[in-house]
């Protein structure tokens, strides 16, 4: 059953611009939501902001207005848009040889309206021109013309110019990190894409909620994270920027991937480093994996009907019903290397 909220039209004021620093480490603007990177689309120039999802309820949590969680955001009428470092072009960002530890559910089967699961973050070691990362998926189009919606948490280095791990999302068929390209609309005044997991010796693993889905009246796609009991609307895409994914997502898919520049640098750690293994939560994880329906109920996955991508030696996957909260879950990740190294470390 679909959770129905109002819908605020923000009054337009004056442009506000200023510039802060978060937790000693991450630098953003605040821009008038007006203005935002977002609205130079071209399909977008007409678009009428849209400030609260009509999204699946979720049982365990309520939502949280925008204005809550701004204790060290931006003030209201205003987003937090990342400055993000990076010097290095579009092209080579996204150029490498990617490598799945991966669930999903079949293709073609029937039409999904989004993915949600909680899921462990940590912060492997990653070197230049390569990347790791931890997503929730929707898809939908042919290969020729594949829309794509992947947020979770990674480390990389090509794009954010260090190696902390963020919030971050790809999406488009040409393949497009945060707001490099124009299109993800900003509506949180203290969360936002490229923003850092404070994770360090003392605290080597943080637990994150991530969810996309359309958006029942309007068809947009939103990324949702959960805060105490309280879920957080990031932000969302437009439907009118897509072609296939505004009739919905054909596969959901959920777990890591990794990338190097050229195939034959080592392959970069996934996860949290470890192979997967049966005793404790210290892998790579996602735990209560579901996925939102044609009706916009939030189901739980189905063990039996979801495919399985493992692509290489240097990483696990294990996926299984843990019973309890964490019920469908997966374990995932390795320490990465070179294939012949990879076969000769334990499981």
């Amino acid at each position: 059953m679909a959770l129905y909220l109002l819908l605020v039209i923000l009054i337009h004021s004056s442009l506000f611009h200023s510039q802060a620093k978060q937790n000693g480490i991450d630098t953003f603007k605040c821009v008038n939501i007006y203005q935002q990177p977002a609205f130079s689309h071209r399909k977008l120039r007409h678009h009428k902001l849209q400030t609260k999802p009509i999204i699946p309820q979720f049982p365990e949590a309520t939502f949280s207005r925008s204005d809550v969680n701004n204790e060290h955001g931006c003030p209201k009428g205003t987003v937090p848009i990342h400055a993000n470092p990076s010097i290095y072009p579009q092209n080579d960002i996204n150029r490498g040889v990617k490598y799945f530890a991966t669930i999903s559910t079949p293709p073609g089967e029937r039409t999904y309206r989004g993915g949600a699961a909680i899921m462990g973050v940590f912060n492997p070691v990653v070197k230049q021109m390569q990347s790791s990362r931890a997503n929730v998926w929707v898809q939908n189009g042919p290969t020729s013309d594949l829309n794509n919606i992947e947020a979770g948490w990674a480390v990389h280095p090509n794009l954010y110019g260090d190696n902390y791990t963020r919030l971050t999302a790809y999406w488009t068929t040409t393949g497009c990190y945060n707001l490099l390209c124009p299109g993800f609309v900003q509506i949180d005044t203290s969360l936002f894409l490229g923003q850092a997991y404070l994770i360090d010796l003392d605290h080597p693993m943080m637990i994150e909620h991530i969810g996309i889905f359309q958006d029942n009246v309007t068809g947009n796609w939103w990324l949702v994270t959960q805060k105490n009991y309280l879920i957080i609307p990031v932000g969302y895409w437009p439907k009118k920027i897509f072609t296939y994914l505004t009739l919905g997502a054909d596969v959901v898919k959920y777990g890591g991937t990794t990338s190097t520049y050229l195939q034959q640098l080592d392959r970069p750690p996934m996860g949290s480093g470890k192979y997967p293994g049966y005793l404790g939560w210290v892998f790579g994880f996602f735990s209560r994996i579901r996925y939102v329906n044609e009706s916009y109920n939030l189901i739980d996955a189905d063990h039996s009907k979801m495919n399985k991508v493992l692509d290489s030696v240097c990483y696990g996957l294990m996926y299984f019903t843990a019973g309890g909260a964490m019920k469908e879950a997966m374990k995932f990740g390795g320490p990465g290397g070179t294939p012949d190294r990879c076969k000769q470390l334990p499981p």
